[in-house]
C-alpha cells in the first residue's frame, strides 16, 4: 500500500488542502494552428536544447547535428513513446524526462514561456502518452512522485514512471499549448486520467474513498485553466475556439456507464463540453470540475444538488482555484525572476 501523506516542505500548498485526505486515502486501483503569446519579437530557436547533454544523450541516434526544431521534435516523440500508449521503458521515461527539464530550463533562460512552434505538437503528443504520470504530479500528493521529483524514473510493474518538478512541468505544458490542439489533447488526457480514478469509487464509498479523485483531478485542471486565463485578450477568443472545434473533431460516442465507466465519463464530459462551453466564456472550462461530478455522481445514481454533491463541488473548486494562483504566481517569476527573489 503506497503512503500518498504529502511532503510538508515539497508541497505546502497540497497540505493545506489534502493532507488529511492524502493520509487516509488508499488507491484504488498536432494542430497546425499557432499562436505567438509572447512579448518578445525574437522567435525561441531549438539551440539550447540540442546543447543539452541529457536531452542529447537520451535521443541516442536519433540525435543528428545540426537537426532543425521539426527533427528534434520528431526524434523527442520517438524517443519518449512506444508502441503501447501509456507503457514506457527506463529509456523511453528518461527521455521524457530529459526533455521537460531541458525545455524548461530553456524557458527559464528567455524569460517567456513558448517554444519553436515545430516543437509543440510532438511535445504535447509525448506529454499526452504520460497522463498518468503528469496528474500524479499535478495533484502533488503521491509520495511516489514528490520523493522521486530529482531523480530518475522507477520501475512500476508492466511501465515505467516519470517524476518532474511541478513548475517545471506546468512551464512545459503552458509552452506547448499555444497550439490549441495540444491543448485540447492534453487537457483531455488529463480528464481521462481522472475518470479513471473516479471510475473506480466503490459505490458507498465516503469521506476521502469518495472525495479524494475528484479533488486530485480539480487540482490538476487549476493547472490548464491557469494556461487558458493566460492567454493575450486579443488571441483568447480565437484560441478558445480551436480548442473547442479540437474536442469537437476528437469526440467520439461515450458506451454506456455500466460498460465502460472510466470513457463514459471522459466521453460525456467532451460531449458537455461541446455542447455547453462558447469560446467568449472569460472563465473557459474553468467549471469542469462541477461537470464532470455531476456527470460521474448521476451516472452514479446519485442526487447531484444533494449536500454531500455541493460540499464536493465545493472543496474541487477551491482545489483548482488553488492551483490556478499557484501557477500564475509561477508565471509572473518565469517572466520577471528578480521579483520573486
Amino acid at each position: 500500500m503506497k503512503n500518498n501523506t504529502p511532503l510538508q516542505t515539497a508541497r505546502p500548498r497540497r497540505a493545506r488542502f489534502f493532507a488529511a485526505t492524502a493520509a487516509a486515502f488508499i488507491l484504488i486501483g498536432g494542430g497546425a494552428v499557432g499562436y505567438a503569446l509572447v512579448a518578445r519579437e525574437d522567435t525561441p530557436n531549438c539551440d539550447s536544447l540540442l546543447s543539452d547533454t541529457a536531452l542529447r544523450r537520451s535521443l541516442g541516434a536519433a540525435y543528428k547535428e545540426g537537426m532543425d526544431c521539426r527533427a528534434l521534435g520528431t526524434a523527442i516523440k520517438d524517443a519518449a513513446t512506444g508502441s503501447t500508449p501509456g507503457r514506457h521503458t527506463l529509456a523511453e521515461a528518461r527521455a521524457m524526462q530529459a526533455t521537460v527539464t531541458a525545455v524548461s530550463e530553456a524557458i527559464e533562460r528567455r524569460r517567456e514561456p513558448t517554444i519553436a512552434p515545430e516543437l509543440r505538437a510532438p511535445l504535447a503528443g509525448a506529454l499526452v502518452d504520460y497522463a498518468q504520470d503528469t496528474q500524479e504530479i499535478l495533484s502533488g500528493v503521491n509520495d511516489e512522485y514528490t520523493h522521486r521529483e530529482d531523480s530518475t524514473p522507477w520501475q512500476d510493474g508492466s511501465t515505467v514512471r516519470m517524476s518532474a518538478r511541478t513548475d517545471d512541468l506546468v512551464t512545459v505544458l503552458h509552452a506547448v499549448s499555444q497550439d490549441p490542439a495540444a491543448y485540447a489533447d492534453l487537457r483531455a488526457a488529463h480528464v481521462r486520467q481522472c475518470a479513471t480514478r473516479l471510475a473506480e469509487v466503490p459505490a458507498h464509498a465516503t469521506g476521502p474513498y469518495y472525495t479524494w479523485p475528484a479533488r486530485s483531478c480539480a487540482a490538476g485542471l487549476g493547472y490548464y485553466d491557469s494556461i487558458a486565463d493566460d492567454i493575450p485578450k486579443s488571441q483568447a477568443e480565437q484560441w478558445r475556439s480551436d480548442v473547442l472545434q479540437r474536442l469537437t473533431r476528437t469526440a467520439g460516442s461515450p458506451p454506456p456507464y455500466k460498460v465502460n465507466r472510466a470513457r463514459y465519463i471522459a466521453g460525456s464530459w467532451q460531449q458537455a463540453v461541446i455542447e455547453q462551453v462558447d469560446a467568449g466564456q472569460d472563465l473557459f472550462l474553468q467549471d469542469d470540475s462541477s461537470r464532470i461530478i455531476n456527470i460521474w455522481a448521476a451516472a452514479r445514481g446519485e442526487d447531484i444538488y444533494s449536500t454531500k454533491v455541493h460540499a464536493l463541488k465545493q472543496k474541487t473548486a477551491n482545489d483548482a482555484g488553488t492551483s490556478l494562483v499557484d501557477a500564475g504566481k509561477a508565471l509572473r517569476c518565469t517572466r520577471h525572476p528578480a521579483e520573486c527573489g
